[in-house]
């Protein structure tokens, strides 16, 4: 047996040692063994404490394996305050060292260490004092350079910044509230200065950015001659004239031009008497932050400043939240292959967020790009001023948004100072010209930002007088330039079905004319038009001409990293955006929330509307040409904090590794545990795009399976065969509604009321009403009558679509009972309930038993997009490609079994889709379609049972209603 070179306490200074070289904050900020550091404990000594300025201490407890008691030791950390400032313990890591680290000899030991492979978890104090563990079960594996990860994201405690965060609003609030009181003209001048129109929302903007100030102020107060707090407090508070020449003094002086022009110039608007309330309130603020030990987190005013934003409607600038932008920083981050060693191959790397907002995605990727540089062993603050100057491009279309998001990348190194940089506030609307602008859009075609001083708008300055030797300079953002395109763009559709008052609603922020916003889309169709294969389309809304507008500037390697609404996954209209992805981009990965609850399916805040994550890799020529398959990674939930983010983005970075489907699992080898973040992953086409938010990955294999006509029976690992074949082969659909009773000349009809015993020259079934739904057959709800003049027109429409199969396209799984139904005599359908036209009216019987059983519900929910829980959209358009039982393949008797078994159902009530689990009519319905009429063993119905229950148990099916399978 090998003689024990290394003893913990030896291992534990080498492993200190080695965490200090990982960020060069920590060289005097980590302890290793040392006492008197616990307050009231002065006999006790962590292993390892990091206790940085500004942050949350972390102790580390290290054991050599089996580390029996490692967690027991990490665990009793908790809750402990540190004996110098008082800063309290809430979290440690347990780390399990190798055990053949022991025999390594003390001199080479660090190197012994810098390639081992680590198991640890993170071990959290609780609100209630009680202690998390996380993983829950197993271990997490990885380097120093992961460990040291760990630490530095446990270090900025959440529980602080949720407390800070309602601080902080309410200062901004008070401020704001006094700021109303002053006159109008007052309100006028600032809203000007923000390219805004007057009111309470601009007001808050205003107000936020001044708080960011008076926070940042707190946070350099007596460095380098900066005046205290205290300094410029009169006898009955602050006053406005010494927060200027102060706010002057320290841009003239030290720097921080960013943080402190805007609010200056802010500031200098506002009446004497509201001012000097104002910063009373706001600096009072900033000095309970300080005292709470949050004057150095700099993601508060980043996070304040979205909620502020009122005018959501329209430009749906939802807020990224932080941890949703730790995790899609990280999965491009992980693709950039860069010297990180290299201070030129760092300060070389070109990155946008054209649609920054406060920059909370482009400031997650600098961390992590900054990150990378320290765990290389180098300070980052050497490379800050190049990269603030050259390398982060953050554009915007609000003033106040990049300023603050100048903020938030300037924040990294405080101390450093730089000249202009490539944040900018793009034009919007029209210019002194009336020519129009689209802010970021501009730059699909264009590689140079349009003249920014005679549009208004302004380029972002770190130092005085950079921005006047520098505006006239162009910001140049040449086409296939950037390494990482990071965004998440607006949402909103330029058509105005929704809001009819409002001509463009995607043109309508900034309080836009009628006029601009129909010359604003103008322009982006003309910009489109110059595009050979466009991502964008109208109804799939402004984020798909963003993808037009990060393809236009990523080079070949570089990556595309993208918010988006969950309807690119499935969304007709997203097609094109799916298909540029998988002819010109690799190793595609769409990331989706299956969770139930408004806004649980978000990676950002206060909105209700599902999202993905879509990371991608643009080819280049060394990667050939095909079209590329999509990974869709499908959460539980969202991740709870900045270390099981940057794991899962470490999971996923090893696509290339793992088979088409299976668990998400952290860690590695016997001692791996499932996290408690839960889910899956599935490799697919492009147009399996189903796969997207399940919790049951397996259901995928078996939709994938039926899509080339085999029912799989998962636990048996066999199939039968069965006959489908899209819609579109069986025959045409019917009309849309404003074909049907549109304005003229488009509609020949008018929809009016059915009145009992009615018997109507053109009856219609219109709209869904579950509770007469129930079973096959549905009768007419309406009546269409002809317009004068239009009798002609009315009767061809009804000769070519009166149907009796009607099928929907608006499907609530949760409440809705049928997926198709029977007129009892032929039918015009309407807006819920389209009409089908089989070319053989044989086949009626066959296919309405299709699409009732749990195959034909599936097959709705697969193929319709599931923005809302418990609800699948079939567009008329996509219906046809809805996959079908295949009655051309029947014979003659087959027809006749599918006619008695719609004889056999017809009225039998069915209960909403969801609850097909404990449907007595609904199991035998199944059964009776795939055993008698289509010749299904019989005993493969128990796995199709187990296929059933699990897709009853999808939060996408049940959308958390209390009628849902419960395991």
């Amino acid at each position: 047996m090998a003689r024990a070179s290394t003893t913990e306490p030896v291992f534990n200074a080498a492993f200190g040692r080695a965490l200090r070289g990982k960020h060069p904050l920590w060289k005097d900020a980590i302890g290793v063994e040392r006492t008197g550091v616990l307050l009231g404990a002065p006999g006790r000594q962590p292993d390892i404490l990091l206790s940085p300025p500004g942050s949350s201490p972390v102790a580390l407890e290290a054991e050599f394996d089996p580390a029996a008691a490692v967690e027991a030791d990490a665990a009793s950390r908790l809750g402990e305050s540190l004996a110098g400032d008082g800063g309290r313990i809430e979290n440690a890591i347990a780390l399990r060292v190798p055990s053949e680290l022991r025999t390594v000899g003390q001199n080479a030991i660090e190197d012994a260490i810098e390639r081992a492979v680590f198991a640890y978890c993170v071990l959290s104090e609780t609100k209630t004092g009680d202690c998390q563990r996380w993983p829950e079960r197993g271990w997490l594996h990885g380097g120093v350079n992961d460990v040291a990860n760990c630490l530095e994201s446990v270090a900025l405690s959440e529980s602080l910044i949720s407390r800070t965060t309602d601080v902080l609003e309410e200062g901004v609030t008070h401020a704001a509230n006094i700021l109303k009181t002053a006159e109008d003209h007052i309100h006028r001048n600032i809203a000007a200065h923000l390219n805004q129109a007057p009111g309470e929302q601009t007001n808050r903007m205003a107000v936020a950015i001044m708080a960011n100030a008076a926070v940042f102020h707190t946070r350099i107060e007596g460095r380098e001659g900066v005046p205290l707090l205290d300094e410029l407090k009169g006898p009955i508070g602050f006053y406005k004239i010494g927060a200027l020449d102060c706010w002057r003094w320290i841009m003239e002086n030290v720097n921080y031009w960013p943080i402190f022009r805007i609010a200056s110039d802010l500031l200098a608007k506002v009446p004497t008497i509201q001012a000097n309330r104002m910063l009373d309130r706001l600096y009072g603020m900033a000095g309970r932050l300080a005292d709470m030990g949050a004057a150095s987190l700099n993601d508060l005013s980043g996070r304040m400043f979205q909620k502020l934003i009122a005018d959501r409607k329209f430009l749906a600038t939802f807020y990224t939240l932080p941890v949703s932008a730790t995790l899609l920083a990280e999965l491009a981050a992980a693709r950039l292959r860069t010297d990180w060693g290299s201070a030129d191959a760092v300060k070389g790397l070109r990155v946008a967020d054209l649609a920054c907002g406060t920059g909370t995605l482009i400031g997650a990727l600098y961390h992590a790009i900054l990150a990378r540089r320290r765990r290389a062993g180098s300070d980052d603050a050497e490379i800050h001023a190049a990269m603030m100057e050259e390398s982060l491009y953050a554009f915007d279309i609000m003033p106040a948004a990049t300023h603050l998001a100048a903020s938030t990348l300037s924040n990294a190194h405080p101390a450093v100072t730089f000249g202009t940089t490539r944040i900018v506030t793009m034009p919007y609307g029209y210019d002194e010209n009336r020519h129009p602008h689209i802010g970021s859009l501009e730059l699909i075609v264009h590689e140079q930002a349009t003249s920014l001083l005679s549009l208004g708008g302004e380029r972002v300055a770190g130092r005085p007088g950079a921005e006047t030797e520098d505006a006239s300079r162009e910001v140049g953002v040449p086409h296939e330039s950037m390494d990482v395109v990071i965004m998440n763009p607006p949402f909103t559709r330029p058509t105005n079905h929704e809001t009819a008052e409002v001509p463009v609603p995607s043109f309508a922020g900034f309080s836009t004319s009628d006029e601009e916003q129909k010359a604003m889309s103008s322009r982006l169709r003309l910009m489109r038009g110059r595009l050979s294969r466009p991502a964008g389309h109208g109804n799939a809304g402004l984020a798909s001409n963003f993808i037009d507008l990060a393809h236009a500037k990523l080079k070949p390697g570089g990556v595309l990293a993208l918010v988006l609404p969950a309807t690119f996954a499935q969304g007709e209209s997203w097609d094109g955006a799916r298909k540029m992805l998988t002819e010109h981009y690799r190793d595609i990965t769409v990331v989706s929330i299956a969770d139930i609850g408004m806004g649980s399916r978000a990676f950002s805040a206060d909105t209700s509307i599902a999202e993905v994550l879509v990371v991608a890799t643009r080819r280049g020529e060394e990667d050939g040409s095909g079209e590329s398959t999509f990974q869709f990674v499908n959460l539980r939930r969202r991740p709870a904090h900045h270390v099981e983010a940057a794991e899962l983005a470490k999971f996923m970075a090893a696509r290339n590794r793992r088979p088409d489907v299976g668990h998400i699992t952290f860690g590695g080898g016997d001692r791996s545990g499932e996290i408690a973040i839960g889910g899956g992953y599935i490799n697919a086409e492009r147009f399996h795009s189903g796969c997207a938010g399940l919790t049951h990955h397996h259901l995928a294999r078996f939709m994938l399976s039926l899509a080339e006509g085999e029912l799989l029976a998962i636990r048996r690992n066999r199939a039968a065969g069965v006959p489908v074949a899209r819609l579109k082969n069986l025959g045409e659909r019917g009309p849309l509604s404003r074909d049907l009773t549109g304005a003229p000349p488009r509609g020949p009809f008018e929809k009016i009321s059915l009145l009992p015993g009615q018997l109507p020259a053109y009856p219609a079934l219109w709209t869904h009403d579950a509770r007469r739904e129930r079973s096959f057959m549905v009768e007419a709800d309406c009546e269409l009558r002809s317009r004068e003049g239009s009798e002609e027109q009315a009767a061809s429409v009804w000769q070519r679509f009166a149907s009796r199969l009607h099928l929907t396209i608006d499907f609530r799984l949760n409440s809705q009972s049928l997926a198709a139904c029977l007129t009892p005599e032929n039918t015009l359908g309407g807006r819920a309930w389209p009409s089908f036209i089989l070319g053989d009216i044989e086949h009626e019987k066959a296919v309405l038993l299709w699409f009732n059983s749990t195959l034909g519900l599936m097959i709705y929910w697969w193929t319709g997009t599931r923005q809302q829980q418990g609800r699948s959209v079939v567009s008329l358009s996509h219906l046809p490609s809805l996959l079908s039982i295949d009655p051309r393949e029947f014979d003659e008797r087959a027809l006749r079994k599918a006619d008695a078994l719609f004889e056999r159902f017809r009225d039998v009530e069915f209960l909403p889709a969801n609850e097909s689990y404990h449907d007595a009519g609904r199991k035998a319905l199944d059964e009776a379609l795939l055993v008698e009429l289509l010749g299904v063993p019989a005993e493969l119905m128990d796995d199709f049972d187990l296929v059933r229950r699990q897709w009853c148990a999808e939060p996408s099916v049940h959308g958390g209603k209390k009628t849902r399978l419960r395991a």
